[in-house]
C-alpha cells in the first residue's frame, strides 16, 4: 500500500463574492491533478478549504490559481 501525504489548507477570498462564484472557484482548483478536494463553507462564505498532495504542488501554486480567477487572496495559517 502506498502512503500519499496530504496539506489541508485554507484560502481567505478578499471580496464578496456570490455562492456560485466560490463554486466555480472549486472547480477549477479540482482541475489540478495535485488537488485532492476544494470546498466553500456556507458559514463562512470568504473561505475555501484545499486538501492537496505536496508531492506535486505547493500551497503558493494554489493560492496563484485562485488568484488568476481574478480574486484577491490570501492563506490562513492554522
Amino acid at each position: 500500500m502506498m502512503d500519499i501525504s496530504v496539506v489541508d489548507m485554507i484560502v481567505h477570498v478578499n471580496e464578496t463574492v456570490p455562492a456560485e462564484r466560490m463554486h466555480e472557484l472549486e472547480e477549477v482548483l479540482r482541475t489540478d491533478a495535485c488537488v485532492i478536494s476544494a470546498c466553500s463553507s456556507n458559514d463562512n462564505p470568504h473561505l475555501l478549504m484545499v486538501t492537496y498532495n505536496p508531492a506535486c504542488t505547493t500551497s503558493g501554486n494554489v493560492l496563484n490559481m485562485v488568484q488568476a480567477q481574478g480574486v484577491h487572496a490570501n492563506l490562513v495559517g492554522l
